[in-house]
């Protein structure tokens, strides 16, 4: 067994399996925590309601309508982090254009759509995504994703993984990485 590179260790990962449901799906409003996250505006559905992309749940962005959810990582100064997470979008209502944004202590740093035009519960069309952001001053970051559909069917993630990376050893399509006070 080879040990991680230390160019690359896996800080947090997220596959929204907490807490377990004993329903199809569970809707979180404002202020409301759930698995370390907490809902910062509107509602969110963590769900059992389709095949994920990673365990048996995932996160549904827009519950009654668009929601966010957002965690405070401990984070390294003058360290950059990788962000990824899985993509999909719930298929039983519209739009059929699902979109959302995730920001880092504030500041945009990625916006995404996906269609769910030919998904189903059964094929979610999973695409993962992912981002760089530099920790320039901080003990800590506060990572958050919000739905932006306007509907009570939105983006869905699922998957999410920060992984840490000095800035001279991080993977070359690191070249524009958001920097972050």
């Amino acid at each position: 067994m080879t040990a991680a590179p230390a160019s690359a260790t896996s800080n947090f990962a997220s596959g929204f399996e907490d807490p377990p449901l004993s329903v199809e799906f569970y809707d979180y409003i404002a202020g409301q925590q759930f698995g370390g996250w907490t809902v910062t505006s509107g509602s969110v559905d963590l769900t059992t309601d389709w095949v994920d992309a990673e365990g048996q749940q995932s996160l549904d962005l827009n519950g009654s309508g668009d929601g966010a959810v957002a965690r405070t990582l401990p984070t390294q100064l003058l360290t950059t982090y990788k962000v990824s997470f899985a993509v999909a979008g719930n298929p039983e209502g519209p739009p059929t254009v699902k979109s959302g944004t995730v920001k880092v202590n504030g500041q945009q740093v990625d916006a995404y759509t996906f269609s769910v035009a030919g998904k189903n519960n059964y094929n979610m069309g999973w695409t993962y995504r992912s981002f760089y952001f530099t920790n320039l001053l901080s003990a800590s970051a506060v990572l958050e994703f919000a739905g932006t559909s306007a509907s009570s069917w939105g983006a869905v993630i699922d998957d999410v993984k920060v992984e840490s990376c000095l800035l001279i050893l991080c993977p070359a399509s690191a070249a524009s990485v958001n920097r972050i006070s």
